[in-house]
């Protein structure tokens, strides 16, 4: 009885054949798994756009006018409301005045004028954009008045993975708020996020 066994050439086919089977494989799961780091990461930077914006949009929130510096109560140094007719242009820096974070402010005894008025202490808060860091960093300055002869200035990041921000006065007391955020596993895409906020009060 003779055995027959295979080929050269039927070996070759066979090989050939599987390994387009094989490289097809290989293709569709590079592909699965490239469409899963794009959608963690799309969810990641939608994740940090509504952290960073909460996060602004709440300091913006705590701002108050400076009533013992300034007779006219001015609440935001830093943007300006445009005159009437012109544009608002957008700005990367947003300074304002709040109530002090601590002693002679939020945190008991309150200082208090002659006939038994508060008088709080304030601070001067800045929140700068970092280009380059990819950040937006809180610069917290306390304010000198009779009731706090000693200043002082704390900084902390308050957003990281921001590839843009700015803030436009459309108003005196409203103001816009745009950001867009990455995800920290790379530069997937970017998320766009925009916001209105009334900062302190009209009077």
């Amino acid at each position: 009885m003779s055995r027959r066994g295979f080929t050269v050439t039927e070996l070759l086919i066979s090989m050939t054949i599987m390994g387009i089977v094989l490289g097809l494989a290989i293709v569709e799961f590079a592909m699965v798994f490239n469409h899963n780091n794009l959608m963690g990461a799309n969810l990641a930077a939608d994740q940090n756009a509504r952290i960073a914006m909460a996060r602004v949009t709440n300091e913006l929130r705590q701002a108050m006018p400076d009533l013992t510096d300034s007779s006219t109560g001015t609440i935001v140094v830093t943007p300006t409301a445009p005159p009437p007719s012109t544009a608002p242009t957008a700005v990367t820096t947003v300074s304002f005045y709040r109530v002090h974070n601590g002693t002679g402010g939020f945190v008991t005894p309150v200082p208090t004028d002659i006939n038994g008025a508060p008088v709080p202490c304030y601070d001067l808060v800045t929140l700068t954009y970092d280009p380059v860091a990819h950040t937006i960093t809180k610069t917290v300055t306390l304010q000198n008045n009779a009731n706090c002869p000693t200043n002082s200035t704390t900084t902390s990041v308050l957003a990281r993975n921001v590839v843009g921000f700015g803030v436009s006065a459309q108003t005196a007391y409203l103001f816009d708020v745009d950001l867009q955020t990455i995800s920290s596993n790379g530069n997937y895409g970017i998320y766009d996020l925009n916001s209105q906020v009334a900062m302190g009060y009209k009077p």
